[in-house]
């Protein structure tokens, strides 16, 4: 009886224990079930802070980049006006400088025509006579010295005033058998073309105006070895 109610305890003890593990194993597969929700929330909530962090980075340096391009456009079209500025200064510059220069010579050009214009009217000569007597010049003395163009015109001068010549510019110079451009032409075809250097008509007007280089001498010739004053490639006598 003893012995059948100590096996009876035993039995009674394993079930008891059996029990007991059961209920911790149930407990411990409800804890971890409990558990892996959590840490698989945790694990999504430190990835989904990742993403955003890299959002935002991204994001920060998108903007960064955004800011120097601006920047940069910003200094590229600071340049741009300053050069457009200097480029439009210099324009202005250039443009002042050629109205002024071109001022200048609108008024030396009206002050010569007004002296020319004095210088003709004292010496009673015509336009069309300074004309013909600045081609003469022209032919015979284009390719001397100011001095020796002066001194053509003061040979014609004074044939006019001389006694044995005619007493105008243009009967002096048309005088049959005198000059040589008459003869052949070169005198017409100038007067036609109009091919008169400004320098031929300066000495033209200093002759006209009373320079005499060559004095009273009334007759010119190329330089031969003739004697009388010598310019150029020209004797006067």
């Amino acid at each position: 009886m003893k012995a059948n109610g100590r096996r009876l305890f035993k039995q009674a003890l394993g079930c008891l224990g059996g029990i007991l593990f059961l209920g911790m194993a149930c407990k411990t597969t409800t804890m971890a079930e409990e558990a892996a929700p959590a840490v698989m929330t945790a694990e999504t909530n430190v990835q989904i802070q990742t993403e955003e962090d890299t959002e935002l980075l991204a994001l920060a340096a998108q903007q960064q980049a955004m800011a120097a391009t601006a920047q940069q456009q910003a200094v590229e079209q600071q340049a741009a006006a300053a050069q457009t500025a200097q480029a439009q200064h210099a324009m202005m510059m250039k443009a002042a400088q050629e109205a002024q220069a071109a001022a200048a010579a609108e008024a030396a050009a009206r002050q010569a025509a007004a002296v020319q214009a004095v210088i003709l009217t004292q010496a009673g000569v015509s336009q069309q006579e300074f004309d013909l007597l600045s081609a003469l010049i022209q032919c015979e003395a284009g390719g001397e010295s100011h001095v020796g163009k002066v001194a053509v015109g003061n040979v014609v001068l004074n044939r006019v005033e001389a006694a044995q010549h005619p007493n105008t510019i243009t009967e002096v110079i048309y005088e049959p058998g005198q000059f040589s451009p008459v003869r052949n032409g070169s005198l017409r075809h100038t007067l036609e073309t109009g091919r008169i250097s400004d320098g031929s008509r300066q000495a033209a007007l200093e002759a006209l105006a009373g320079s005499e280089p060559v004095g009273d001498k009334l007759f010119f010739r190329r330089n031969n070895g003739r004697r009388g004053q010598v310019i150029g490639n020209h004797v006067f006598y």
